[in-house]
């Protein structure tokens, strides 16, 4: 007989609110991104606004992923949109900005489950 004690760290973890149930930290490639992902998320996307090339090649990186579920980040009509995307359950979970510093720091931080990013009101574009 088995001991299901033992299985306790099988169990999912809740990421809160923002999160899809099925949400699991997600892999990201792009090493300057990943460099800044400890600091504060004012300070992620004051470094995204600086480097813009950083927080682009984010968005590439997002238009480049082929498997499901996955968050997201796309630019649609000017504006970008955050989300989680599931063949099952579609996309959910999405924020739009209007800055892709904005998007590109809650798009890192979604992915890694940080939490999500809420830009300032004179920037947000929701």
């Amino acid at each position: 007989m088995r001991d299901n004690r033992r299985m306790w760290f099988w169990k999912r973890r809740s990421f809160g609110e923002g999160f899809p149930p099925d949400f699991r930290v997600q892999r990201i490639g792009v090493s300057d991104a990943l460099a800044v992902a400890e600091l504060r998320p004012d300070q992620i996307a004051d470094h995204f606004r600086k480097r813009p090339w950083t927080a682009d090649a984010l968005l590439q990186e997002s238009y480049d992923k082929r498997y499901s579920p996955s968050t997201y980040l796309m630019e649609q009509n000017d504006e970008f949109s955050v989300g989680w995307c599931s063949r099952k359950t579609g996309y959910q979970c999405e924020r739009r900005f209007s800055d892709l510093a904005d998007a590109a720091t809650d798009y890192l931080l979604f992915s890694l489950g940080k939490g999500r990013w809420t830009a300032p009101a004179s920037e947000k574009s929701d």
